[in-house]
């Protein structure tokens, strides 16, 4: 029963292994004696075939098909199943070891872990350079940012000194029109000053003038009376 159980596992491993696991595994079966027609009848006649065609294939060692005499062994009936399980332990020690007893560094099994190891490495390799094109980016839109602020900021100063022009002008305009308005009026009050001066003094003679011809009629009145009282006494 070991040696057909140890036997479809050799089947199972011929049917998906690679050529170096096959070769590994046509030694451990002629290491553990299962050669010649000792393993005729062990299997069904299909496993059978297909096990001798690719014992023979991978290995120098002959093992016989179905259609092969079943020949007895010469040996008690235990001692094959005892070498059967000795080549199935075997077998699953060649495995992983070669001819010589050293590991077997299959390529095939290696190769995904190598790859999955390089894209690692290229992801890696990668990764600066996405953060230095990241970085590049932001770098950029920062000088952007501080473009479009500096921008504003100037359109902001030119629009403030625009006021501040507008500003001053109107001042300006203010103040020669406050001077403007101050010079009127003090023209205005300079007029009106001397036009009162002038009509003072215009008062002033004509009462100079007024009180002068009294004088005169008094004074020729006075004389008329003197000239009177002189004839009477006459």
């Amino acid at each position: 029963m070991a040696l057909l159980e140890g036997l479809a596992a050799l089947a199972a491993k011929f049917a998906g292994a690679g050529t170096v696991a096959q070769v590994a595994t046509g030694v451990g079966i002629a290491t553990a004696g299962v050669t010649g027609a000792g393993a005729v009848g062990a299997l069904p006649a299909p496993v059978q075939d297909a096990v001798a065609s690719t014992v023979e294939t991978v290995t120098p060692f002959d093992l016989p098909g179905s259609d092969d005499d079943l020949v007895e062994d010469t040996s008690s009936t235990e001692e094959p199943v005892e070498t059967d399980d000795s080549g199935v332990d075997g077998v699953g020690d060649d495995d992983t070891t070669g001819d010589d007893g050293t590991a077997d560094d299959s390529p095939e099994v290696e190769s995904p872990e190598s790859t999955d190891d390089e894209g690692a490495d290229d992801d890696s390799a990668d990764g600066p350079a996405a953060e230095h094109s990241r970085g590049e980016g932001t770098a950029a839109k920062a000088a952007r940012e501080a473009e479009r602020e500096a921008e504003k900021a100037a359109r902001d100063a030119e629009k403030a000194a625009r006021e501040a022009t507008r500003e001053a002008e109107k001042a300006a305009r203010d103040a020669e029109k406050a001077a403007r308005g101050a010079a009127e009026d003090a023209a205005e009050q300079a007029r009106e000053q001397a036009e009162e001066a002038a009509e003072s003094a215009r008062e002033a003679a004509e009462e100079a003038a007024e009180s002068a011809r009294e004088a005169a009629e008094q004074a020729r009145e006075d004389a008329e009376r003197a000239a009177e009282k002189a004839d009477d006494a006459g």
